[in-house]
């Protein structure tokens, strides 16, 4: 009778790696390290404190740009008819910028953009009156610009004085933005000092501002109590994100 050889079968379990769970924040993302192979907290945006980069709107031509050279176009490279973005910070105020002589009611906005930017973007005078227009709705339900996907449109407009100067204005509309962007992009903002350090003057007068932006000049008299003022919320006790 022939002995049966009783087969044994080799079994290799494969145990899967333990999962490091690294606390972080929304707007953060967790990376290893490729030397070290230590797990790294890294914010997703990039943010040179107090220099966003700079957008800008064009009033002569009606058009967007970075840093006043690089006008923006779409991906078949025609030039944005339109322009939108989610603001993490702002305020309206009047001040005398850029050389000029005379007071003149700015905005300033602040967003992060698709290549996950912390920018910025400015608009004066008519525009500015224009975006109040947009906004008065968004106050009144109790919300701020940091709630909301903001477009901006180009419109020509023409001189009654003399019907052959022509300039455009910027006009703004806007749509409900998604609720988790706008809790990250809050987290964001009040964790990180948001301001453009070449705008700021002692001699700013704020009509609106948003509890997002940081001032940096410590003397500016009218800050305190200027916070969401449409709102009637009272400003933080200190400066800075609140």
């Amino acid at each position: 009778m022939e002995n049966q050889k009783e087969k044994t079968q080799e079994i290799t379990i494969q145990t899967q790696p333990e999962k490091i769970e690294v606390e972080h924040k929304s707007y953060q993302i967790v990376r290893s390290d490729e030397e070290s192979g230590e797990m790294l907290v890294m914010d997703k945006y990039l943010y040179f404190e107090g220099r966003p980069r700079e957008y800008r709107f064009n009033g002569q031509s009606g058009q967007f740009n970075l840093y006043g050279d690089r006008i923006l176009t779409d991906e078949k490279g025609r030039t944005l008819t339109s322009f939108s973005f989610l603001p993490i910070a702002y305020r309206i105020f009047e001040d005398q910028l850029f050389g000029r002589t005379v007071r003149e009611l700015w905005a300033e906005i602040f967003f992060i953009d698709d290549e996950d930017c912390v920018s910025s973007i400015m608009f004066n005078n008519t525009s500015v009156n224009e975006l109040y227009r947009m906004m008065e709705p968004i106050l009144y339900e109790r919300q701020t610009l940091c709630d909301v996907t903001v477009t901006v449109r180009p419109e020509k407009v023409f001189s009654k004085a003399d019907p052959t100067k022509s300039w455009f204005i910027a006009r703004f509309s806007y749509e409900t933005a998604p609720a988790h962007k706008v809790r990250e992009y809050r987290e964001y903002a009040r964790d990180h000092r948001v301001y453009r350090s070449e705008t700021l003057t002692s001699g700013a007068k704020h009509k609106l501002i948003s509890r997002t932006f940081y001032n940096a000049i410590e003397t500016l008299e009218d800050y305190h109590n200027t916070y969401d003022s449409a709102l009637g919320t009272s400003s933080p006790d200190s400066q800075g994100a609140a």
